[in-house]
């Protein structure tokens, strides 16, 4: 089985530089244009199912990149809630508390192993009812947590950028997951998926 994870588009918190975890923010046009433009790429695939976390601007990259899809929504997918200083600017947290390094339980958050539980659970979800090829549109923190439980390292050690409307492809065998591609930005078939 093939899992596509597609992140959202931009949003008006990535072009305001600020921690939004699960604020439900939209896309932008050009987080609009940036969706719709994964049309040629992921139209290749046929998918069996496709989810999206919860959050508006997950659904929203899902029906601009695969228009005929209805997406499944799930808040297992959702990014990081990130408490007290979600609305603040990446400059004044680093500046008051540095890098928070996904360790949000300590302004009210989630914490890598929080986010790790919601992962597992979607996975077994769809181990369970395994298909041959499956989207779901998730978020930056949600993308690189997923390559943490795959690889078994730590999140912030995975030296991982993850653009708006990052493709990546994990694979599984029946018994492990495994990550195919990383950050596709053009053709599929480069990445042997």
């Amino acid at each position: 089985m093939l899992l596509f994870m597609i992140r959202h588009g931009e949003t008006t918190g990535n072009v305001a530089k600020i921690f939004y975890g699960q604020d439900d923010l939209p896309l932008t046009e050009n987080g609009i244009r940036q969706a719709e433009s994964l049309c040629p790429l992921l139209g290749k695939y046929t998918f069996d199912r496709v989810y999206a976390s919860d959050l508006s601007r997950a659904v929203a990259t899902a029906k601009a990149a695969l228009p005929e899809c209805d997406p499944i929504p799930t808040p297992l997918l959702r990014e990081y809630a990130m408490g007290r200083i979600t609305g603040m600017t990446f400059t004044d947290v680093y500046a008051r508390y540095g890098h928070p390094n996904c360790h949000y339980e300590r302004f009210g958050g989630e914490s890598p192993e929080d986010m790790l539980e919601r992962l597992r659970t979607f996975l077994a979800q769809l181990e369970a009812d395994p298909c041959r090829c499956a989207a779901a549109f998730v978020h930056s923190g949600t993308m690189k947590t997923m390559v943490s439980l795959v690889l078994d390292t730590q999140y912030r050690t995975t030296g991982l950028q993850s653009t708006n409307c990052n493709v990546a492809v994990f694979r599984f065998d029946g018994k492990n997951w495994s990550l195919a591609a990383w950050n596709l930005a053009g053709d599929l078939e480069g990445a042997n998926v």
